[in-house]
């Protein structure tokens, strides 16, 4: 008497270490690419993050008020402070930002230069830089030892 015995068709070994290794090598490929896309989002948002702090300094300068003729920006940014006398002179102010309202921990730095208006009713200007991280230092005009950094260039009208 003879056993019928079913055959099952399936995959060879070989089959399943081939594929084993094609599945491998995709997936190396996109562990990979973790470093760079986790870098690329950190960048974004240290970008968001100094823009964010450039306009708020921005908006200190505009909003400056003036005691005894000396214009002092307000809030976290107190120590830009100008006084009205039409020269070319330019105040720089480097500021350390944490870059979060509730923050106390430094992120970035931002560099101010004022040229104040000659009167109350003529224009001043203002060039404003943020870089991050913390150790950017500035330096002859530009930002040393920086990840990156934002500028803008700023008119204002004493108050």
């Amino acid at each position: 008497m003879k056993a019928n015995c079913a055959v099952t068709k399936g995959f060879s070994l070989v089959e399943v270490v081939l594929a084993l290794g094609i599945v491998s090598f995709c997936l190396l490929s996109v562990v990979g690419l973790l470093p760079v896309g986790l870098a690329a989002v950190k960048n974004g948002n240290d970008e968001s993050a100094a823009s964010n702090a450039l306009t708020q300094v921005a908006s200190a300068i505009r909003n400056a008020k003036s005691t005894n003729g000396i214009y002092s920006a307000s809030g976290p940014f107190s120590g830009i402070a100008w006084t009205l006398n039409g020269s070319t002179n330019v105040f720089p102010v480097t500021l350390a930002l944490s870059g979060q309202p509730t923050g106390n921990q430094i992120r970035m730095n931002a560099h101010v230069e004022i040229i104040a208006p000659a009167d109350n009713t003529s224009i001043g200007r203002a060039k404003i830089s943020v870089a991050w991280p913390a150790s950017a230092v500035w330096s002859d005009g530009k930002w040393v030892k920086a990840e990156g950094s934002v500028s803008s260039g700023m008119i204002f009208l004493p108050q």
